[in-house]
């Protein structure tokens, strides 16, 4: 697929320290797309608050910032170093997270810097919890039932009403940071409390817990003219319930059947097209 014309100058947004949530894979991805630009004769300006990475080496980006990943930072950086451009997936959730609040304050669009990679309203749409259970049942896949809530009462009330254990994962965050499982209203409260504090938007999903299924993963590729791939498919060794950063992961799955893995196979490709994701799921 060609490249976009007219981008010259983009800011690359680094993951930062390397810590369950965000691995060392994304300084690989972050370097490989730092060499990728460069090698499309782009100027790669990149900014990482972690100094030990491949990916601030000299040779990696035309110029680097060592820097906290904030805002207040990255606006400075754009007014002085005026990219046309900002790719904020390799940041990983941080990454995201920083380029959403960009893009959502106008402060990208009144600098002229375009939003590379997944669009705002794509972020949007995975990070948010409501409006992705809303999709899901737009597009008929099965969500476990939950609610989406702002406060503790709120909280306490939905898991009441549908039965302990329930799992609270809150909004715009990666690999579990916040959430738990609650098996009565004290663990609910205290782990309600920390969600909604690390939410960027202060919104926590509770959800019917699940823990003992089996839990399978699909990484699948999306190009901005919708062809989709998928690159593989994942079978944890630990049922659900257990943090994929505790768990061994085997590829391919080992217990599925062919009518398994093939429907599963069809949901993930339904749900990265309908998110409309540019890049990898």
């Amino acid at each position: 697929m060609p490249k976009l014309e007219g981008i010259k100058r983009v800011l690359v947004i680094g993951s930062g320290p390397i810590i369950i949530r965000q691995a060392a894979e994304f300084d690989y991805a972050g370097t490989q797309a730092c060499r990728s630009l460069k090698e499309e004769g782009m100027e790669v300006i990149l900014v990482n608050s972690n100094p030990a990475t491949i990916m601030t080496d000299k040779d990696i980006a035309d110029k680097v910032y060592i820097e906290p990943l904030t805002v207040e930072v990255l606006e400075h950086i754009i007014e002085v170093e005026k990219p046309d451009s900002l790719l904020p997936n390799m940041g990983g959730q941080a990454g995201l997270n920083l380029g959403m609040e960009l893009a959502e304050s106008g402060f990208l669009e009144s600098h002229g810097v375009k939003l590379l990679g997944t669009t705002a309203e794509t972020i949007r749409n995975a990070e948010g919890r409501q409006e992705f259970k809303d999709m899901m049942e737009r597009i008929g896949e099965p969500c476990a039932p939950s609610e989406l809530v702002e406060n503790i009462e709120d909280g306490v009330a939905f898991a009441e009403k549908i039965g302990y254990p329930v799992v609270l994962r809150p909004a715009y965050t990666l690999g579990g940071s916040g959430g738990g499982i609650a098996h009565n209203r004290e663990e609910l409260e205290e782990i309600l409390s920390n969600g909604l504090r690390l939410s960027r938007v202060g919104q926590v999903l509770v959800e019917r817990c699940i823990a003992g299924w089996k839990e399978i993963e699909y990484e699948v590729m999306r190009d901005s003219n919708g062809t989709c791939i998928t690159v593989c498919n994942m079978e944890n060794l630990d049922p659900v319930g257990v943090h994929t950063g505790d768990s061994i992961v085997v590829a391919p799955s080992q217990t599925l059947s062919d009518k398994e893995y093939q429907m599963l196979r069809t949901s993930a490709l339904r749900i990265i097209d309908e998110l409309g994701i540019t890049g990898g799921c």
